[in-house]
């Protein structure tokens, strides 16, 4: 009993250590105004993007691939919201701040997380 126990502990402070605190809109809004962001995504790998303050955002990844479209906050939400000109759906998700002050993308309907950010710089920085 005391082995589970303490498999329980360690398994539940884990979970903890990895938990983020999700940004309200007012935050989001400040982070992400006028700034670019460079991202490990999970999926694409290193990714900048940057975040206009006239909704429009553009992203480029290490491997040259470009994307425009429009971004937004959900106010009800405290979603970052992205429309892709080439897509034809939104993409909303959530950011967490992380203990160690870094940031974390997180998919807005399963939980998982998208993109680490590495760090967030003024203006366009590609």
């Amino acid at each position: 009993m005391k082995k589970l126990m303490c498999i329980f502990v360690i398994l539940f402070s884990v979970g903890i250590a990895y938990a983020g605190e999700q940004l309200g809109s007012d935050e989001l809004k400040s982070l992400l105004t006028g700034k670019t962001v460079t991202g490990e995504h999970f999926k694409h790998g290193l990714t900048k993007t940057y975040y206009s303050a006239d909704g429009r955002v553009k992203s480029k990844s290490e491997s040259g691939v470009e994307r425009v479209g429009k971004w937004w906050i959900e106010e009800e939400s405290n979603k970052r919201c992205i429309k892709w000109d080439h897509k034809n759906k939104k993409f909303c998700h959530y950011i967490e701040q992380n203990e160690d002050g870094s940031h974390t993308l997180i998919h807005g309907n399963k939980g998982k997380r998208l993109v680490e950010f590495k760090s967030i710089k003024e203006g366009m920085q590609f």
